[in-house]
């Protein structure tokens, strides 16, 4: 066999004669010859990285004030708050439609119209905690009409003489609307055993009822309305929850709760009103 023919064993030979060599000897010789090879080997990266830079100019060459990436930024910003009003629009609907899901399946009659009214300021004259809505007889707003949140929360009933634009809100808790008649929910899930009571306004936006001590009344739980004076459509919704029970001083088997309502209407930016009047505007929208 030929030397030619093995040529990793020249290979390995021409290795092992080289690392016994002197350096002075190979040395020059080595470098030329890893020069040539690295030549070789390595793309010709210089020139590619030319091209690159030259096709796409880098970023931090253009400052802020380069026309180009003020448009840029321009357009940036422009498409991402159009975005992020689009998604708040879609999750505001998704709201009102579980909203009204939710207040069709309390009351099926359907002998009511819903109407979305935006909370306008308190106003000081007609009483403090009452509040000015942006809607009126229009849409067929009307006196003791229920303004609801989230589906059953009771915010309040409108006031006496809505105007055609406009209308006033009196709060769950105000002493304008007088003694409520509700029920205490002892048991949600079970027999759904309840807690007949009597509601009044104390001030600060809450209410009192008196209680037996042993029956069961504690802090969390619901309040709902069981009062014949109010629209029937409204009967069972929320009307907030119990807040603390003390005994009373001159009752001792008695107790005193404290109810907290369930929507703070100062805290709030539009309500649903259960609306039972006629609209006086035939092409006003209604749900």
């Amino acid at each position: 066999m030929r030397i030619a023919d093995r040529p990793f064993a020249i290979a390995a030979l021409l290795a092992l004669i080289v690392s016994v060599l002197p350096t002075r000897i190979v040395g020059g010789v080595l470098v030329d010859v890893s020069g040539v090879v690295t030549a070789l080997l390595n793309p010709p990266a210089h020139v590619l990285q030319l091209v690159r830079e030259w096709l796409r100019p880098p970023q931090h060459d253009r400052g802020p004030d380069d026309p180009v990436m003020r448009e840029l930024l321009r357009e940036r910003d422009t498409y991402r708050s159009q975005w992020h009003a689009a998604r708040q629009e879609v999750l505001e609907l998704e709201r009102k439609l579980e909203q009204a899901g939710a207040i069709r399946r309390a009351d099926p009659s359907g002998a009511w119209r819903l109407v979305d009214a935006a909370v306008g300021m308190s106003t000081p004259a007609a009483g403090q905690g009452i509040v000015q809505l942006m809607t009126g007889t229009a849409l067929g707003v009307a006196a003791g009409d229920v303004a609801i949140v989230r589906g059953d929360l009771l915010a309040g009933r409108i006031g006496p003489a809505p105007d055609r634009l406009t209308s006033t809100l009196v709060p769950i808790g105000h002493p304008g609307l007088g003694r409520i008649d509700a029920s205490i929910v002892i048991d949600e899930q079970g027999q759904g055993r309840r807690m007949p009571v009597q509601l009044e306004a104390i001030g600060s936006g809450r209410l009192a009822c008196d209680v037996v001590l042993d029956g069961g009344v504690k802090p969390g739980m619901l309040v709902r309305l069981r009062d014949a004076s109010w629209p029937k459509g409204a009967q069972g919704m929320v009307l907030g929850t119990v807040l603390e029970v003390a005994r009373k001083d001159q009752q001792p088997l008695r107790g005193r709760a404290i109810i907290l309502p369930a929507i703070d209407v100062l805290t709030l930016a539009e309500v649903t009103i259960k609306a039972t009047g006629q609209s006086v505007d035939q092409g006003s929208p209604s749900r």
